[in-house]
């Protein structure tokens, strides 16, 4: 069985990981190595149905944030679709989700830096949003 080291354990550890000389290659991003996390929540609620290609703004992520991976639940009917995005990053392409079941996402985002303040962007697919439903969305980041 060998001991293997992630990149920034090499830099937080480098005697541990191997390096016996005592030098420090780099210093690790905080957001990637003892940052807090963040989130960023917001909730819709349709009053009258939605157009089926309706853009609905949840909240905003600061730049330079690390975007780590997202939740969303909705209690919508049919078989809808749903595509996140913050900023220019596709969090989640369209796709459907399953009525009141908590779905993760962002898997393929995780680690990708904003570069500015950037609008959380819930865009509809297949079906509306029907009246009094709702979309609840969670993203996590680290900033810090």
């Amino acid at each position: 069985m060998a001991n293997l080291f992630g990149a920034n354990y090499t830099i937080q550890d480098p005697v541990t990981s191997g390096v016996t000389d005592g030098t420090v290659s780099n210093t690790i991003d905080v957001a990637e190595w003892g940052g807090r996390v963040r989130v960023c929540y917001d909730s819709f609620t349709a009053s009258g149905a939605t157009g089926t290609t309706d853009v609905i703004y949840l909240g905003k992520i600061p730049a330079n944030a690390t975007l780590l991976y997202g939740v969303l639940q909705h209690n919508n009917t049919g078989s809808s679709t749903y595509a996140i995005t913050v900023g220019a990053t596709v969090m989640r392409a369209a796709a459907t989700a399953t009525i009141s079941v908590a779905h993760l996402f962002g898997a393929v985002s995780a680690g990708t830096k904003t570069t500015a303040l950037s609008d959380v962007k819930l865009t509809l697919g297949t079906a509306a949003l029907a009246d009094t439903k709702f979309i609840k969305c969670m993203i996590y980041y680290t900033v810090d």
